[in-house]
């Protein structure tokens, strides 16, 4: 299997007003529910972290990385881990969409062996989605965009041997919708509707 796993716990959380890894969610916090759910797709996991041993008390079987750049955003935590990573790539995620399917995260996978970035072709609201493989031939545009202030996904796909995949093929791995897979946990209505929908689908099953 040989793949690695990055999920991005840092950033400010400004509007949620508290750490979003570390929200109730099911029996456990965030990012233990999305440990759960993909480390069994996974060889490795790395935890994307504001200051080293932010998580450590969680005791996940995961290495924290902390950002280099507190104010480079998710693309600053792409450019700390990707330096870090013992292998050549890693698919990343962000704490805040509990819903994704990791079926598409290893489809995603599967399609990145010859690119720099690997991910679905993004429009509309979507479109700040982080969510794809990125390989440490990365690093190089990754430091200019930080360096430059451009962090933009623009910018640095432009610079990066890119494999944008249409959103469609999403239909065709798993039966949760994309407006469902890509919903993201911002503030506190958002992380209630979350709360509300896994336990409804529990009460279903």
């Amino acid at each position: 299997m040989n793949r690695t796993l990055v999920i991005l716990c840092g950033g400010d959380s400004s509007r949620m007003g508290t750490k979003k890894a570390l929200l109730p969610f099911e029996d456990k916090t965030m990012v233990e529910y999305i440990y759960d759910k993909f480390s069994p797709f996974f060889d490795k996991v790395y935890l994307s972290v504001n200051e080293r041993g932010d998580l450590t008390h969680l005791g996940l079987d995961a290495q924290e990385i902390p950002d280099i750049s507190r104010n480079a955003g998710p693309y600053g935590a792409i450019l700390s881990c990707l330096t870090m990573l013992s292998g050549d790539r890693a698919f990343f995620m962000s704490v805040d969409t509990p819903f994704m399917d990791p079926r598409i995260a290893v489809y995603l996978y599967d399609q990145s062996y010859n690119y720099d970035i690997t991910s679905f072709k993004f429009s509309g609201e979507f479109l700040d989605t982080i969510c794809g493989v990125y390989n440490k031939r990365c690093i190089g545009p990754l430091f200019k965009s930080v360096f430059f202030k451009q962090t933009t996904r623009s910018y640095i796909e432009d610079r990066c041997y890119t494999n944008l995949i249409d959103t469609e093929e999403i239909e065709t791995l798993s039966s949760i919708s994309m407006e469902q897979q890509f919903f993201k946990v911002n503030d506190r209505s958002s992380y209630y509707y979350a709360v509300f929908s896994i336990l409804k689908h529990n009460f279903v099953c």
